[in-house]
């Protein structure tokens, strides 16, 4: 009977102790993003966390270098070390993370470069939903350069600080579920460079751009979150502002990428009048999140037809459109030739997507030769009689419909009555001449300008022609055309500049006009004037202006931008207006317009610049400034 209830007492206490030491068992963890098979930036500092035993050094050894990292962890557990990566290489590395007590080893680490992929679900899609050349893919030699890692889709109303997903090296399997647009990109950026490229797919179909900004970032922005309530509550949807960013990119934001590819708007078409803004408050703040100034390119959505409302995918490629053209360090790559099937929302076909987008990266990343990449875009129009002349930027060695008619071009007059519209390509001049039968005076143009619009306009590399309208948000003011004038010869001569608190910018579209404010230079501005120097100071009323001396290194003109008002008039005293040089910045209220002035100046002889009480203040610029 005793021995019966020792044996009884010894099980429980066994059983206890097992317990007890399971409990015990020591922590060393790292996150999802951390492990066997990624790949690292190249020569970057980068961030390796994890979690371990409370109060503990962390030894982290990288195979590449004969240095051991120490650390200690916190009393929450958690630790970090920053440790620099040698340049890109495909021979495998390993990174051994020590403890007194345990001990983890990431195998396989390649050394190249890091790419974000996000939007919703033409990123998503994948061979195993149906993307045809992705499918045909799968069959070939898998390149095991490229890395892959999927976020998998989650929302949350809290950051969070791990997600679910692991690395996988490219083949036939892990490629299956993996995004199309980002296997493409990392396929043809990894053929333009020869490193390693390592691809996170963070993206969700049917995702609305809100639920992917930080919800931090919005409340700054109350106009852009009561939109949300309305639209949001229109679709039934059950997320929240930031939820899919909580989920999804937080827990990654430690991560050194060299940039993001995005494909999403789709599900704000019917809220898209203020995409533009919800876009690029999103590149803003995820810039400002990751700590790195990340290039953002991204697809313009397709022709779709079966959008309920006429026009809304039209007007979000519009918001789109201005994006790119204001926002540095973007680019927008046009897909409307690329659709098989309008009546299906997605395309499938994706290698050509992943190719544009690899090709900005390739050219403004990384300064790969890769031939023409950007889409001919809408410049100006002038109008002749009855006859529109529209001109286009990036369109070297013109444009062009193959012989064929031009398709989806309408005109209006005064009524803004769009009819259908002839139109012809003058090759010699790159321009398209566009003329209605019954239009006599015509105001306005648009091409492409619907939701399943696919025009035949392309360049002469055979990217698409982007879709415009003269009367939207990238227009321009147009008259009549006047007798030409002859313009006046700038002054390309450098000034030393004095003044405090000011920041050298380049006097370019899309340069931001004020330390303080996000106000970039958009429509408008003298062609013969881009590319100069330009010096920067906060905006703001009621006080006067930074004073500033400028001094020439040549006899000539030196400039200025500056608002031309009442307030300004006697300020800008002995300054004379340069003719035709309106310069036009962008606000979340519209667009407001400057004016460049000048003053004769002798080399060595200081020009003290205007002071004013007036919002804009004073701009000095010239062909080269030193400051």
């Amino acid at each position: 009977m005793k021995r019966s209830v020792f044996i009884r007492l010894f099980s429980t206490v066994a059983a206890v102790a097992a317990i007890t030491v399971a409990s015990a068992q020591p922590i060393l963890r790292l996150p999802s993003i951390i492990g066997s098979h990624m790949v690292l930036q190249e020569n970057s500092d980068v961030t390796l966390w994890g979690w371990a035993e409370p109060r503990n050094e962390v030894m982290i050894i990288p195979s590449w270098g004969q240095d051991t990292l120490k650390t200690k962890s916190l009393g929450d557990t958690k630790f970090s070390v920053t440790l620099r990566t040698p340049a890109a290489s495909d021979t495998p590395y390993t990174i051994t993370f020590k403890t007194k007590f345990s001990e983890l080893v990431v195998e396989d680490v390649l050394i190249g470069q890091v790419w974000l992929c996000g939007g919703q679900s033409n990123m998503q899609w994948s061979a195993a939903r149906g993307i045809a050349d992705m499918k045909a893919e799968l069959k070939k030699p898998m390149n095991p350069q490229l890395r892959l890692f999927t976020v998998v889709n989650n929302s949350s109303a809290y950051y969070q600080e791990d997600c679910i997903g692991e690395w996988r090296v490219c083949d036939s399997r892990s490629a299956e579920w993996f995004s199309a647009v980002g296997y493409f990109f990392g396929k043809h950026l990894n053929e333009g460079i020869g490193q390693p490229v390592g691809l996170v797919n963070a993206s969700w179909g049917g995702s609305p751009i809100e639920t992917w900004i930080p919800a931090s970032e919005m409340k700054h922005h109350p106009d852009l979150a009561e939109k949300w309530k309305e639209h949001g509550k229109s679709r039934g949807w059950g997320f929240r502002i930031g939820s899919m960013y909580n989920a999804m990119i937080f827990p990654i934001l430690r991560t050194s990428f060299a940039g993001v590819i995005w494909y999403q708007g789709e599900s704000n078409v019917n809220n898209g009048d203020r995409y533009a803004d919800m876009f690029s408050l999103l590149i803003d703040s995820w810039r400002k999140w990751f700590k790195r100034d990340l290039p953002f390119y991204f697809v313009q959505i397709a022709p779709y037809a079966k959008y309920k409302n006429k026009d809304v995918a039209a007007a979000l490629r519009e918001q789109q459109a201005f994006v790119a053209a204001t926002k540095p360090k973007t680019g927008m790559v046009v897909v409307s030739d690329l659709v098989d099937n309008i009546n299906g929302i997605h395309p499938k076909y994706k290698n050509d997507v992943g190719l544009r987008l690899a090709n900005y990266a390739l050219a403004e990343v990384y300064g790969k030769e890769v031939g023409k990449y950007k889409h001919a875009t809408y410049a100006g129009m002038k109008i002749k009689g009855n006859r529109v002349f529209v001109s286009f930027d990036n369109a070297e060695g013109g444009i062009t419909s193959g012989g064929q008619r031009v398709e989806t071009v309408e005109i209006c007059d005064e009524t803004m009555n769009f009819v259908p519209a002839n139109a012809i390509v003058d090759e010699a001049k790159g321009m398209l001449i566009v003329w209605g039968d019954n239009i006599k005076k015509p105001v306005a143009v648009r091409y492409a300008y619907g939701n399943a619009a696919v025009g035949n306009l392309k360049d002469a590399a055979g990217l698409p022609v982007a879709p415009f309208r003269t009367d939207g948000l990238n227009a321009l003011p147009v008259k009549e055309e006047p007798k030409k004038q002859a313009k006046e010869a700038v002054s390309n001569i450098g000034v030393k500049a004095e003044g405090a608190d000011y920041v050298l910018r380049k006097f370019e579209k899309g340069a931001e006009l004020f330390r303080n404010r996000k106000y970039p230079i958009s429509i408008l501005l003298p062609e013969e004037f881009a590319g100069f120097d330009m010096l920067v100071r906060n905006a703001g009323g009621g006080t006067l202006s930074q004073q500033c001396l400028l001094t020439p290194d040549a006899d000539g003109y030196v400039y200025i931008v500056a608002r031309k008002n009442d307030r300004t008039q006697d300020d800008l005293y002995g300054w004379r207006e340069v003719s035709g040089s309106e310069v036009c910045y962008s606000t979340s209220k519209g667009d407001e317009k400057l004016s460049i002035f000048a003053k004769k100046a002798k080399r060595g002889k200081a020009v003290a610049l205007p002071q004013t009480k007036d919002f804009c203040g004073i701009i000095p610029i010239a062909r080269k400034i030193e400051y």
